[in-house]
């Protein structure tokens, strides 16, 4: 697999690297201008920049920025035993390497794979996610091609169930009341970045209500019904999904 493929395949699949690439040198180097590697969170990497050394540097260099969640870096390693930014070999030269880090992608996963959510689909395929469709149907499946991931459950909506996390946004969109209901009940009190569920207001008072029965706390039920916003690290639920007073699914998914 080239180096290319494997930076497409990480970044469809949501998985954290940095790209190390020598864009100068001067004198005897390791590797020649354009010379790339991946290094990952465990420290394993693909490719290589000359080896050595210097190639350990630059490893502990980017694992320092995904640690501390820096994105750019430019910096120079000279091939000689002692002064500042010395590497201790003895080639004489000097490279410049050009570190960026590749973060999670924000995930949307959308609950249902019928009209709207096949529309939504279409929209944010153009936007910078990694999109996850789950459905019980698999001929509704079917019609989602890769990069768009797919996930088949059972018809209640428990089996295979994704993991969710703060980077998710999640849209319930499935084709009935009761597994939008199981859906919303397992997320509720996660802290997602969105969380958007379709229905008349009747609809979310009732899932609402149902969910208190469930054991669902009522102070909680509150602040989902009022609005939460992100910036307190807190999901933000909007009930309805979409856009009110549309009638087809290019509307809706708005």
């Amino acid at each position: 697999m080239g180096i290319f493929q494997e930076i497409s395949d990480k970044i469809a699949a949501g998985e954290p690297f940095v790209l190390a690439t020598i864009v100068k040198t001067v004198g005897s180097s390791p590797r020649r201008v354009g010379a790339k590697m991946l290094v990952f969170p465990d420290g394993s990497i693909s490719g290589t920049i000359g080896g050595g050394i210097f190639e350990r540097m630059v490893i502990d260099d980017c694992l320092g920025m995904l640690r501390d969640g820096r994105n750019h870096l430019l910096k120079k390693y000279k091939f000689t035993e002692e002064g500042p930014e010395a590497t201790g070999m003895h080639c004489g030269g000097e490279a410049e390497v050009f570190m960026e880090t590749n973060g999670n992608l924000d995930r949307l996963i959308i609950f249902g794979g019928g009209h709207v959510g096949r529309g939504l689909v279409r929209v944010a395929s153009g936007l910078n996610f990694r999109i996850t469709v789950v459905d019980d149907r698999p001929e509704m499946l079917e019609q989602y091609k890769p990069p768009v991931e797919t996930i088949l459950t059972d018809p209640d909506y428990n089996e295979n169930f994704p993991k969710i996390d703060d980077n998710c946004y999640v849209v319930i969109v499935t084709h009935g009341h009761k597994c939008d209901q199981s859906v919303l009940g397992r997320i509720i009190d996660k802290d997602l970045a969105y969380v958007g569920m379709i229905g008349s207001k009747s609809k979310v008072a009732g899932t609402f209500s149902a969910l208190k029965k469930e054991g669902t706390k009522e102070a909680y039920l509150r602040k989902v019904h009022s609005e939460r916003r992100r910036c307190n690290r807190q999901a933000v639920l909007f009930v309805p999904a979409g856009q009110g007073g549309a009638g087809d699914p290019e509307e809706i998914r708005f």
